[in-house]
Protein backbone atom coordinates (compact mmCIF):
# COMPACT_ATOMS: atom_id res chain seq x y z
CA UNK A 1 0.00 0.00 0.00
CA UNK A 2 1.06 3.85 -0.50
CA UNK A 3 2.39 5.69 2.62
CA UNK A 4 -0.31 7.74 4.51
CA UNK A 5 0.83 8.73 7.40
CA UNK A 6 4.10 11.11 8.11
CA UNK A 7 5.77 7.88 9.64
CA UNK A 8 5.30 5.72 7.11
CA UNK A 9 6.06 8.54 4.16
CA UNK A 10 9.83 8.86 6.01
CA UNK A 11 9.80 5.02 6.33
CA UNK A 12 9.67 4.76 2.48
CA UNK A 13 12.10 7.40 2.10
CA UNK A 14 14.86 6.07 3.97
CA UNK A 15 14.79 2.80 2.42
CA UNK A 16 16.17 4.26 -0.45
CA UNK A 17 19.05 5.29 1.41
CA UNK A 18 19.96 1.18 2.90
CA UNK A 19 22.88 0.09 1.11
CA UNK A 20 22.25 -3.07 -1.28
CA UNK A 21 23.18 -6.32 -0.30
CA UNK A 22 27.37 -6.45 -1.27
CA UNK A 23 28.97 -9.80 -2.81
CA UNK A 24 30.97 -10.63 0.57
CA UNK A 25 27.27 -10.95 2.43
CA UNK A 26 26.15 -12.99 -0.33
CA UNK A 27 28.84 -15.62 0.02
CA UNK A 28 28.55 -15.59 3.69
CA UNK A 29 25.15 -16.54 2.83
CA UNK A 30 25.49 -18.90 0.30
CA UNK A 31 28.29 -20.80 2.77
CA UNK A 32 26.43 -20.32 6.38
CA UNK A 33 22.75 -20.03 5.82
CA UNK A 34 22.15 -23.39 3.51
CA UNK A 35 22.85 -26.84 4.10
CA UNK A 36 25.59 -28.12 2.35
CA UNK A 37 24.27 -31.70 1.27
CA UNK A 38 25.86 -34.78 -0.94
CA UNK A 39 23.36 -37.76 -2.70
CA UNK A 40 24.84 -41.08 -1.83
CA UNK A 41 24.41 -44.84 -4.21
CA UNK A 42 26.47 -47.50 -3.57
CA UNK A 43 28.51 -46.62 -6.70
CA UNK A 44 29.25 -42.55 -6.20
CA UNK A 45 28.09 -39.77 -4.12
CA UNK A 46 26.71 -36.52 -5.15
CA UNK A 47 27.65 -33.14 -4.33
CA UNK A 48 25.02 -30.81 -4.78
CA UNK A 49 27.19 -27.38 -4.62
CA UNK A 50 29.00 -28.36 -7.56
CA UNK A 51 26.78 -31.12 -9.36
CA UNK A 52 30.01 -33.43 -9.73
CA UNK A 53 30.24 -36.97 -8.40
CA UNK A 54 33.22 -38.68 -6.29
CA UNK A 55 33.89 -42.15 -4.50
CA UNK A 56 31.76 -43.44 -1.68
CA UNK A 57 35.22 -44.26 -0.31
CA UNK A 58 35.74 -40.63 0.67
CA UNK A 59 32.80 -40.18 2.89
CA UNK A 60 33.41 -40.86 6.99
CA UNK A 61 30.57 -40.81 9.17
CA UNK A 62 28.03 -39.96 6.93
CA UNK A 63 30.54 -36.77 6.18
CA UNK A 64 32.92 -35.97 3.14
CA UNK A 65 34.79 -33.00 1.81
CA UNK A 66 34.02 -33.01 -2.16
CA UNK A 67 37.09 -33.24 -4.02
CA UNK A 68 35.86 -31.13 -6.58
CA UNK A 69 34.91 -28.08 -5.22
CA UNK A 70 36.53 -28.51 -1.30
CA UNK A 71 33.21 -27.99 0.26
CA UNK A 72 32.08 -30.16 3.49
CA UNK A 73 29.15 -31.89 2.55
CA UNK A 74 26.65 -33.82 4.79
CA UNK A 75 25.85 -37.18 3.11
CA UNK A 76 22.79 -39.39 2.89
CA UNK A 77 21.12 -42.11 1.35
CA UNK A 78 19.36 -40.92 -2.20
CA UNK A 79 19.46 -41.28 -5.50
CA UNK A 80 17.83 -38.20 -5.97
CA UNK A 81 19.70 -35.80 -8.37
CA UNK A 82 18.01 -32.75 -7.78
CA UNK A 83 16.80 -30.56 -4.30
CA UNK A 84 15.88 -27.31 -3.47
CA UNK A 85 16.32 -25.51 -0.63
CA UNK A 86 14.65 -22.05 0.92
CA UNK A 87 16.44 -20.28 3.79
CA UNK A 88 15.88 -16.79 5.42
CA UNK A 89 18.48 -14.54 6.99
CA UNK A 90 18.93 -11.13 8.31
CA UNK A 91 20.83 -7.59 8.09
CA UNK A 92 20.23 -5.37 10.79
CA UNK A 93 21.18 -1.69 10.47
CA UNK A 94 20.73 1.55 12.58
CA UNK A 95 19.31 4.42 10.91
CA UNK A 96 18.45 7.43 12.05
CA UNK A 97 16.26 6.39 15.33
CA UNK A 98 15.48 3.18 13.94
CA UNK A 99 16.62 -0.38 14.16
CA UNK A 100 16.23 -1.40 11.13
CA UNK A 101 15.57 -5.55 10.70
CA UNK A 102 16.24 -6.14 6.71
CA UNK A 103 15.30 -10.09 5.87
CA UNK A 104 16.13 -12.00 2.99
CA UNK A 105 14.87 -15.14 1.09
CA UNK A 106 17.68 -17.37 -0.58
CA UNK A 107 16.60 -19.98 -2.33
CA UNK A 108 18.78 -23.07 -4.06
CA UNK A 109 18.37 -25.31 -6.72
CA UNK A 110 20.35 -28.01 -7.32
CA UNK A 111 20.55 -30.69 -10.26
CA UNK A 112 23.53 -32.97 -11.19
CA UNK A 113 25.86 -31.88 -13.66
CA UNK A 114 25.41 -28.29 -12.91
CA UNK A 115 26.62 -26.40 -9.97
CA UNK A 116 23.46 -24.55 -7.41
CA UNK A 117 22.15 -22.10 -8.91
CA UNK A 118 21.32 -19.24 -6.44
CA UNK A 119 18.09 -17.04 -5.87
CA UNK A 120 18.43 -14.12 -3.15
CA UNK A 121 16.09 -10.83 -2.57
CA UNK A 122 15.18 -8.73 -0.19
CA UNK A 123 11.61 -9.61 1.30
CA UNK A 124 10.76 -7.67 4.56
CA UNK A 125 11.95 -4.65 6.66
CA UNK A 126 11.18 -4.16 10.27
CA UNK A 127 11.36 -0.10 10.90
CA UNK A 128 11.57 -0.23 14.66
CA UNK A 129 10.91 3.05 17.48
CA UNK A 130 12.50 3.42 20.70
CA UNK A 131 9.28 2.76 22.13
CA UNK A 132 8.95 -0.86 19.66
CA UNK A 133 6.57 0.63 17.28
CA UNK A 134 7.26 -1.46 13.78
CA UNK A 135 6.71 -0.52 10.70
CA UNK A 136 7.00 -3.05 7.94
CA UNK A 137 8.16 -2.26 4.32
CA UNK A 138 8.35 -5.30 2.37
CA UNK A 139 7.04 -7.43 -0.52
CA UNK A 140 3.53 -8.96 -0.60
CA UNK A 141 3.74 -12.07 1.19
CA UNK A 142 1.34 -15.24 -0.43
CA UNK A 143 0.32 -18.59 1.41
CA UNK A 144 -2.36 -20.73 1.23
CA UNK A 145 -2.47 -24.72 0.64
CA UNK A 146 -0.06 -25.05 -2.47
CA UNK A 147 2.10 -21.74 -2.08
CA UNK A 148 4.77 -20.07 -0.14
CA UNK A 149 6.17 -16.86 -1.92
CA UNK A 150 6.83 -13.20 -2.12
CA UNK A 151 6.24 -10.93 -4.58
CA UNK A 152 5.94 -7.60 -5.91
CA UNK A 153 7.46 -4.61 -5.16
CA UNK A 154 9.02 -3.29 -1.99
CA UNK A 155 5.83 -0.95 0.35
CA UNK A 156 4.38 -0.92 3.48
CA UNK A 157 2.69 -3.51 4.55
CA UNK A 158 -0.23 -3.92 6.94
CA UNK A 159 0.14 -6.77 9.95
CA UNK A 160 -2.16 -9.44 9.19
CA UNK A 161 -3.22 -11.71 11.46
CA UNK A 162 -3.74 -15.57 10.27
CA UNK A 163 -4.22 -18.69 11.91
CA UNK A 164 -0.56 -19.08 13.94
CA UNK A 165 -0.19 -15.24 13.83
CA UNK A 166 0.99 -12.93 11.57
CA UNK A 167 0.95 -13.16 7.66
CA UNK A 168 4.77 -11.00 8.14
CA UNK A 169 6.18 -13.11 10.82
CA UNK A 170 9.85 -13.95 9.78
CA UNK A 171 12.02 -16.46 11.60
CA UNK A 172 15.47 -15.86 10.14
CA UNK A 173 17.82 -18.83 10.42
CA UNK A 174 20.53 -16.47 11.00
CA UNK A 175 21.81 -12.88 10.95
CA UNK A 176 25.00 -11.55 9.51
CA UNK A 177 28.11 -11.68 12.43
CA UNK A 178 28.40 -7.96 11.24
CA UNK A 179 24.98 -6.54 12.21
CA UNK A 180 24.21 -3.16 14.05
CA UNK A 181 22.02 -3.49 16.52
CA UNK A 182 21.12 -0.74 19.35
CA UNK A 183 22.80 -0.50 23.19
CA UNK A 184 19.46 -0.56 24.59
CA UNK A 185 19.08 -4.29 22.65
CA UNK A 186 23.07 -5.46 22.72
CA UNK A 187 22.70 -4.99 26.86
CA UNK A 188 19.43 -7.82 26.82
CA UNK A 189 21.90 -10.22 24.58
CA UNK A 190 19.89 -10.04 21.89
CA UNK A 191 22.60 -9.60 19.25
CA UNK A 192 23.41 -11.23 16.17
CA UNK A 193 23.32 -14.58 17.61
CA UNK A 194 19.71 -14.62 18.31
CA UNK A 195 18.02 -17.95 17.45
CA UNK A 196 14.81 -19.63 18.24
CA UNK A 197 12.83 -15.77 18.66
CA UNK A 198 12.52 -13.68 16.09
CA UNK A 199 13.59 -10.28 17.04
CA UNK A 200 10.68 -8.39 17.33
CA UNK A 201 9.11 -11.50 19.99
CA UNK A 202 12.57 -10.77 22.02
CA UNK A 203 12.19 -7.40 22.12
CA UNK A 204 8.74 -7.25 23.60
CA UNK A 205 9.20 -10.53 25.60
CA UNK A 206 13.30 -9.94 27.03
CA UNK A 207 12.48 -7.36 28.85
CA UNK A 208 9.71 -8.43 31.24
CA UNK A 209 11.37 -11.98 31.49
CA UNK A 210 14.65 -12.16 33.22
CA UNK A 211 14.84 -15.83 32.88
CA UNK A 212 15.07 -15.62 28.89
CA UNK A 213 17.24 -12.08 29.14
CA UNK A 214 20.32 -14.97 30.92
CA UNK A 215 19.51 -17.75 28.57
CA UNK A 216 20.48 -15.05 26.01
CA UNK A 217 23.39 -13.51 27.65
CA UNK A 218 24.79 -17.47 28.33
CA UNK A 219 24.13 -18.02 24.44
CA UNK A 220 21.58 -20.80 25.17
CA UNK A 221 19.20 -20.02 22.40
CA UNK A 222 17.63 -23.62 22.28
CA UNK A 223 16.22 -23.10 25.58
CA UNK A 224 15.89 -19.32 24.84
CA UNK A 225 13.36 -20.13 22.19
CA UNK A 226 11.42 -22.32 24.44
CA UNK A 227 9.98 -19.00 25.89
CA UNK A 228 7.65 -18.55 28.50
CA UNK A 229 7.35 -22.07 28.55
CA UNK A 230 6.34 -23.88 32.16
CA UNK A 231 9.46 -26.44 31.63
CA UNK A 232 11.84 -23.53 31.52
CA UNK A 233 10.62 -22.17 35.27
CA UNK A 234 9.94 -25.87 36.47
CA UNK A 235 14.04 -26.50 35.69
CA UNK A 236 15.33 -23.12 36.03
CA UNK A 237 18.18 -25.17 39.16
CA UNK A 238 18.79 -27.11 36.21
CA UNK A 239 19.63 -24.57 34.24
CA UNK A 240 21.71 -22.73 36.46
CA UNK A 241 23.42 -25.64 36.82
CA UNK A 242 24.19 -25.81 33.11
CA UNK A 243 25.33 -22.06 33.28
CA UNK A 244 28.06 -22.88 36.36
CA UNK A 245 29.46 -25.47 34.14
CA UNK A 246 29.52 -23.55 30.94
CA UNK A 247 27.23 -26.82 29.17
CA UNK A 248 25.83 -25.78 26.27
CA UNK A 249 21.98 -27.14 25.41
CA UNK A 250 21.54 -27.80 21.74
CA UNK A 251 18.32 -29.86 21.74
CA UNK A 252 16.65 -28.65 24.51
CA UNK A 253 13.31 -30.43 23.79
CA UNK A 254 15.60 -33.16 24.26
CA UNK A 255 17.20 -31.83 27.32
CA UNK A 256 13.77 -30.85 29.20
CA UNK A 257 12.79 -34.38 28.37
CA UNK A 258 15.63 -35.65 29.57
CA UNK A 259 15.29 -34.09 32.78
CA UNK A 260 12.09 -35.81 33.23
CA UNK A 261 13.39 -38.91 32.93
CA UNK A 262 16.57 -37.30 35.64
CA UNK A 263 13.54 -36.64 37.76
CA UNK A 264 11.44 -39.51 37.21
CA UNK A 265 14.28 -41.61 38.40
CA UNK A 266 14.54 -39.41 41.63
CA UNK A 267 18.32 -37.97 40.35
CA UNK A 268 19.57 -35.15 41.75
CA UNK A 269 18.45 -32.55 39.36
CA UNK A 270 21.69 -29.72 40.69
CA UNK A 271 23.98 -31.99 40.06
CA UNK A 272 26.37 -31.17 37.19
CA UNK A 273 26.91 -35.24 36.82
CA UNK A 274 23.38 -35.64 35.91
CA UNK A 275 21.96 -32.53 34.38
CA UNK A 276 24.79 -32.25 32.00
CA UNK A 277 26.11 -35.04 29.92
CA UNK A 278 28.41 -35.50 27.36
CA UNK A 279 26.72 -37.30 25.14
CA UNK A 280 22.54 -36.28 25.69
CA UNK A 281 21.42 -38.33 23.62
CA UNK A 282 23.08 -41.30 24.44
CA UNK A 283 21.82 -40.61 28.06
CA UNK A 284 18.02 -39.92 27.07
CA UNK A 285 17.92 -42.99 25.20
CA UNK A 286 19.47 -45.25 28.09
CA UNK A 287 17.06 -43.86 30.82
CA UNK A 288 13.97 -44.01 28.26
CA UNK A 289 14.97 -47.83 27.80
CA UNK A 290 15.12 -48.06 31.47
CA UNK A 291 12.00 -46.52 32.28
CA UNK A 292 10.17 -48.45 29.50
CA UNK A 293 11.54 -51.41 31.19
CA UNK A 294 10.27 -50.71 34.64
CA UNK A 295 6.68 -49.59 33.13
CA UNK A 296 7.18 -53.58 31.65
CA UNK A 297 7.85 -54.95 34.28
CA UNK A 298 4.79 -52.89 36.10
CA UNK A 299 2.57 -54.27 33.80
CA UNK A 300 4.08 -58.12 34.45
CA UNK A 301 3.51 -57.77 37.84
CA UNK A 302 0.19 -56.09 38.41
CA UNK A 303 -0.51 -57.55 42.14
CA UNK A 304 1.77 -55.22 43.39
CA UNK A 305 0.14 -51.58 44.50
CA UNK A 306 1.89 -49.63 42.68
CA UNK A 307 1.39 -50.88 39.38
CA UNK A 308 -2.39 -51.41 40.05
CA UNK A 309 -2.33 -47.19 41.75
CA UNK A 310 -0.66 -46.83 38.17
CA UNK A 311 -2.94 -49.12 36.34
CA UNK A 312 -6.13 -47.00 37.81
CA UNK A 313 -4.08 -43.47 36.55
CA UNK A 314 -3.62 -45.34 33.42
CA UNK A 315 -7.17 -46.26 32.53
CA UNK A 316 -8.45 -42.53 34.05
CA UNK A 317 -5.68 -41.52 31.30
CA UNK A 318 -7.21 -42.84 28.59
CA UNK A 319 -10.81 -41.84 29.03
CA UNK A 320 -9.67 -38.22 29.88
CA UNK A 321 -7.51 -38.26 26.32
CA UNK A 322 -10.22 -39.92 24.48
CA UNK A 323 -13.00 -37.28 25.85
CA UNK A 324 -10.65 -34.01 25.76
CA UNK A 325 -9.64 -34.45 21.91
CA UNK A 326 -12.44 -36.81 20.61
CA UNK A 327 -13.54 -33.75 18.51
CA UNK A 328 -10.07 -33.71 16.78
CA UNK A 329 -10.20 -37.12 16.23
CA UNK A 330 -11.89 -36.78 12.60
CA UNK A 331 -8.50 -34.70 11.57
CA UNK A 332 -6.86 -36.06 8.87
CA UNK A 333 -3.98 -34.59 6.16
CA UNK A 334 -2.85 -35.97 3.42
CA UNK A 335 -0.91 -34.94 0.53
CA UNK A 336 0.85 -37.33 -2.24
CA UNK A 337 1.98 -40.09 -0.17
CA UNK A 338 1.94 -38.37 3.48
CA UNK A 339 -0.94 -39.05 5.75
CA UNK A 340 -1.42 -37.31 9.08
CA UNK A 341 -3.53 -38.08 11.52
CA UNK A 342 -4.43 -37.56 15.42
CA UNK A 343 -2.79 -40.28 17.67
CA UNK A 344 -6.46 -41.63 18.84
CA UNK A 345 -5.55 -44.15 22.05
CA UNK A 346 -3.33 -44.41 24.43
CA UNK A 347 -2.43 -47.79 23.31
CA UNK A 348 -1.67 -46.00 19.85
CA UNK A 349 0.95 -43.67 21.85
CA UNK A 350 2.94 -46.84 23.02
CA UNK A 351 2.49 -47.91 19.24
CA UNK A 352 4.15 -44.75 18.26
CA UNK A 353 6.96 -44.52 20.80
CA UNK A 354 7.93 -48.80 20.34
CA UNK A 355 8.54 -48.00 16.43
CA UNK A 356 10.33 -44.88 16.47
CA UNK A 357 12.07 -45.61 19.45
CA UNK A 358 11.34 -42.39 21.56
CA UNK A 359 9.72 -40.97 24.25
CA UNK A 360 5.65 -40.04 23.24
CA UNK A 361 4.79 -42.81 25.48
CA UNK A 362 6.85 -42.73 28.63
CA UNK A 363 6.98 -39.28 29.11
CA UNK A 364 3.17 -39.48 28.56
CA UNK A 365 2.57 -37.23 25.92
CA UNK A 366 -1.07 -38.36 26.22
CA UNK A 367 -1.58 -36.45 29.55
CA UNK A 368 -0.59 -33.26 28.34
CA UNK A 369 -3.67 -31.17 28.69
CA UNK A 370 -2.32 -28.05 25.91
CA UNK A 371 -1.06 -30.14 23.01
CA UNK A 372 -2.60 -32.91 20.43
CA UNK A 373 0.24 -35.44 19.24
CA UNK A 374 -0.14 -36.66 15.52
CA UNK A 375 1.49 -39.50 13.21
CA UNK A 376 2.74 -39.16 9.92
CA UNK A 377 3.13 -42.02 7.78
CA UNK A 378 4.80 -42.17 4.30
CA UNK A 379 3.07 -44.96 2.31
CA UNK A 380 1.18 -45.93 5.58
CA UNK A 381 4.65 -46.70 7.59
CA UNK A 382 5.16 -44.54 10.69
CA UNK A 383 7.42 -41.94 10.22
CA UNK A 384 7.70 -39.13 12.36
CA UNK A 385 5.67 -37.55 15.31
CA UNK A 386 4.23 -34.18 15.40
CA UNK A 387 3.07 -32.49 19.10
CA UNK A 388 0.96 -29.21 17.85
CA UNK A 389 0.93 -26.53 21.37
CA UNK A 390 -2.21 -25.01 21.44
CA UNK A 391 -1.44 -22.41 23.30
CA UNK A 392 0.25 -20.92 20.54
CA UNK A 393 -0.83 -23.05 17.36
CA UNK A 394 2.30 -23.69 16.88
CA UNK A 395 4.42 -26.76 15.98
CA UNK A 396 6.41 -27.68 18.93
CA UNK A 397 8.65 -30.83 17.61
CA UNK A 398 8.63 -33.59 14.47
CA UNK A 399 10.70 -36.03 15.11
CA UNK A 400 11.55 -39.73 13.65
CA UNK A 401 13.09 -42.44 14.59
CA UNK A 402 15.66 -42.18 17.40
CA UNK A 403 14.12 -38.48 18.08
CA UNK A 404 15.87 -37.42 14.50
CA UNK A 405 14.40 -35.77 10.96
CA UNK A 406 13.70 -37.47 8.35
CA UNK A 407 13.75 -37.20 4.66
CA UNK A 408 10.15 -36.08 4.60
CA UNK A 409 10.75 -34.27 7.55
CA UNK A 410 10.31 -30.28 5.71
CA UNK A 411 7.48 -31.81 3.91
CA UNK A 412 5.00 -33.48 6.55
CA UNK A 413 6.01 -30.14 8.75
CA UNK A 414 4.55 -28.00 5.71
CA UNK A 415 1.67 -30.40 5.21
CA UNK A 416 0.55 -29.96 9.53
CA UNK A 417 1.91 -25.95 9.12
CA UNK A 418 -0.84 -25.60 6.52
CA UNK A 419 -3.53 -27.11 8.34
CA UNK A 420 -3.61 -25.21 11.73
CA UNK A 421 -6.64 -23.30 10.93
CA UNK A 422 -8.18 -26.45 10.95
CA UNK A 423 -6.69 -27.31 14.76
CA UNK A 424 -7.53 -23.92 15.71
CA UNK A 425 -10.92 -23.92 14.40
CA UNK A 426 -11.89 -26.85 16.57
CA UNK A 427 -9.91 -26.03 19.23
CA UNK A 428 -12.00 -22.56 19.59
CA UNK A 429 -15.47 -24.06 18.96
CA UNK A 430 -14.72 -26.97 22.08
CA UNK A 431 -13.98 -23.58 24.68
CA UNK A 432 -16.88 -21.85 23.48
CA UNK A 433 -18.98 -24.97 24.02
CA UNK A 434 -17.39 -25.68 26.77
CA UNK A 435 -18.18 -22.08 28.23
CA UNK A 436 -21.44 -22.44 27.15
CA UNK A 437 -21.89 -25.93 29.27
CA UNK A 438 -20.43 -23.60 32.42
CA UNK A 439 -23.08 -20.88 32.29
CA UNK A 440 -25.90 -23.18 31.93
CA UNK A 441 -24.27 -25.25 35.39
CA UNK A 442 -24.76 -22.15 36.71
Amino acid sequence: MKPKTKLQNRVAELSKELWSISKEQKEWAYKTCLEHRAYATKNRVLCLDCGETFSPQLVSRKKAICPNCITKVQVKDSRNTTDKQINYFAITEIMEEFQVIRNFEIIAQYKKGNPVNYCLHEILQYWVQPDGKTTMFGKSHNSNWCMDSWSGSMEIRQETKRWGGNKYDVYPRFYHPKSEFKKEYLKYGINHNLKGLSFLEAIQVVPNNPHIETLLKAKQYALAGQGNSYRIRTYWDSIKTCLRNKYYVKDAIIWIDYMELLKYFKKDLRNAKYVCPKDLMKEHDRLMKKKREILRLQEIEQERLKVIKRQENLEKAIVEYVERNRKFFDLEFTKDNITVKLLQSVEEFKQEGDELKHCVFTNEYYSRQNSLVFSARVEGKRTETIEVSLDDMKISQSRGLNNKSTEHHNKIVDLVSKNLRHIRKIAIQNKKNSNHFQKIAV
